[in-house]
């Protein structure tokens, strides 16, 4: 299958580095010319210095390498790839390194070394790892990429491209001892001066190419942060490397280790960089850990409620159901030999129970909008006390008893389906985890709100459990009721969307909701709510939280919105 050329070259992955690989680029140089001027100052030899160094080195290149390459593998950036060439050079060049520089493992060193083997390898090191970074870090050809970034055999190419590296690794280190004759003498007595004087420019001048190059690339993908930036810090410390090694021209000086520590700096620079990011790609993983743990935890428990409130609901449903059922079933099969008036009390049982499945189906699409918040309602002026007795005809099983206003009944100014819905779960509640006689009440208005009260005869709410009594799928611990828990949030959600609130009190162990109300006007003696919803369509609606919709009948049911 060809390969579609991307859009962008891709680059390496961003480590967000911040100023960090900025400023260390701009240190090194500085550390260079400050290590030059005191480079002929002699510090003496250190045995253990230079074992220590070389394997240090060749640590970090060798994991240097592993991570560029795993990250390759998994689908990484081909410049991952081409990178960790420079590391599997640098790794593989330090080793034979080690060997035959002289009085480091063998007197005169190993592998047939002579005393310009060590100075040449040192040269292959410091110019093969820049010139290699530099052309990972190069603008490359489509044809590249598409040959580097192909998904399959990447393995291959990994395994294969190191083998080459290696494999030309061993061919300057076969040049250098077995051929040595044929390489110019660039050691003697000790003494590297040759190199410096006849190669030492071309050295430079390679890295600092090299440098440019790989400046350029970053500059024209605009990748100056992350790990392309501290691979060019690898580069300008090779290059400060460089510098010290061929001006200090004696070993054991500030200008010698000065390099050594520069050279340590490119083998650390990049790996560091990458630790960094696993380290916080780490983070990340373990918070995402936790928020999966947390929402897979929260997704049990929404299931476990889910089939809790399908099991009530459809217990709640059944029951209504099958008394209209069976009410029809007994009115079609035997309606003329019924006694008189039978009938219509059969028929006005069918209407209660129909009632309270519309209240049902209501709750349950009112938790849906409260969820999606578009729940809405469409206030009218309603006579608070008539809205009681609705609903306490509406739970003809229930002992509920309306107490008669001590002064003309307030006027609600509220939907009245939502009204209903309001009071049929405060008083299933009550029958519920309560005792009869239930007794509800309508207050006075009071800066512009109603208060309705629902108090039963039972032992009141565990003080513990007050704080939670409106909360969603909230249940006290009663043993054998069954219930949704969601009656009293739909409680407290519709009152606040009418511009009241519902709370309880604990002194009189009575649920209390207000809701928006309206001034009475008394007409030849007796109130007339007619009278109050005629003015109550006159007054701006934002007097009533919510637009009225004037003309929908005291106490009848409705869509709400």
């Amino acid at each position: 299958m060809p390969v579609t050329a991307p859009a962008a070259p891709p680059a390496l992955p961003v480590v967000r580095a911040g100023r960090a690989a900025v400023v260390v680029a701009a240190a090194v140089p500085v550390v260079t010319l400050a290590l030059l001027a005191v480079s002929p100052v002699a510090l003496g030899p250190i045995p253990a210095f230079l074992p220590a160094f070389l394997a240090v080195v060749w640590l970090c290149d060798v994991l240097t390498a592993v991570l560029l390459v795993t990250q390759y593998r998994a689908g990484g950036s081909p410049r991952l790839l081409a990178l960790s060439w420079a590391y599997v050079w640098s790794a593989a060049v330090v080793v034979p390194h080690a060997l035959v520089f002289p009085g480091l493992i063998a007197p005169n060193g190993l592998l047939g070394a002579t005393p310009s083997s060590a100075p040449w390898l040192w040269t292959a090191w410091h110019v093969g790892m820049p010139v290699l970074i530099g052309a990972a870090l190069a603008p490359w050809p489509r044809s590249v990429h598409r040959a580097l970034a192909h998904a399959t055999g990447r393995t291959r190419r990994a395994v294969v491209s190191a083998g080459v590296v290696v494999v030309g690794v061993a061919a300057v280190v076969a040049l250098v001892t077995v051929g040595a004759d044929r390489m110019p003498v660039v050691m003697v007595d000790g003494d590297y001066r040759p190199l410096t004087t006849r190669f030492g420019p071309w050295i430079a001048a390679v890295d600092l190419v090299a440098l440019g190059v790989g400046l350029v690339g970053v500059l024209r993908r605009r990748r100056t942060g992350g790990l392309e930036a501290w691979a060019l810090v690898a580069v300008t410390a090779c290059c400060g490397d460089v510098l010290l090694t061929l001006l200090a021209r004696e070993r054991f000086t500030v200008g010698w280790y000065g390099a050594r520590a520069l050279a340590l700096t490119a083998a650390l620079v990049v790996l560091a960089s990458m630790l960094r990011e696993l380290t916080v790609l780490y983070g990340r993983v373990r918070d995402h850990a936790v928020r999966l743990d947390a929402n897979n935890r929260d997704l049990r428990e929404a299931n476990a409620l889910r089939d809790r409130l399908t099991a009530v609901v459809s217990h709640e449903l059944r029951g209504p159901l099958a008394g209209i059922h069976g009410y029809l079933e007994i009115i079609d099969e035997m309606g003329s030999a019924l006694p008189p008036g039978e009938v219509d009390r059969m028929l006005g049982r069918c209407g209660v129970l129909t009632r309270r499945l519309t209240l049902l189906t209501e709750d349950l699409l009112t938790v849906a909008a409260g969820d999606h918040g578009t729940l809405t309602v469409a206030p009218v002026p309603l006579d608070a006390h008539a809205q009681l007795r609705e609903a306490a005809a509406s739970i003809p099983e229930l002992d509920v008893r309306v107490q008669p206003p001590r002064v003309d009944a307030p006027v609600l100014v509220a939907d009245p389906l939502r009204v209903q819905q309001i009071l049929a779960n405060l008083l299933r509640n009550a029958q519920k985890y309560g005792r009869a006689p239930v007794l509800v009440s309508a207050g006075p208005v009071v800066d512009g709100l109603v208060e309705l009260r629902v108090t039963d005869s039972g032992d009141g709410v565990p003080a513990h459990f007050v704080p939670h009594l409106f909360e969603r799928f909230s249940r006290a611990d009663t043993v054998g009721v069954s219930g949704t828990g969601l009656g009293l949030s739909i409680v407290r959600d519709l009152a606040r969307a009418h511009g009241g609130d519902a709370r309880y009190d604990v002194a009189s162990a009575s649920f209390l909701v207000t809701l928006p109300g309206a001034p009475t006007v008394p007409t030849q003696g007796h109130r007339g709510v007619h009278q109050v919803r005629a003015e109550a369509a006159d007054a701006p609606t934002t007097a009533y939280v919510l637009a009225v919709v004037p003309g929908m009948p005291d106490g009848a049911g409705g869509s709400p919105g």
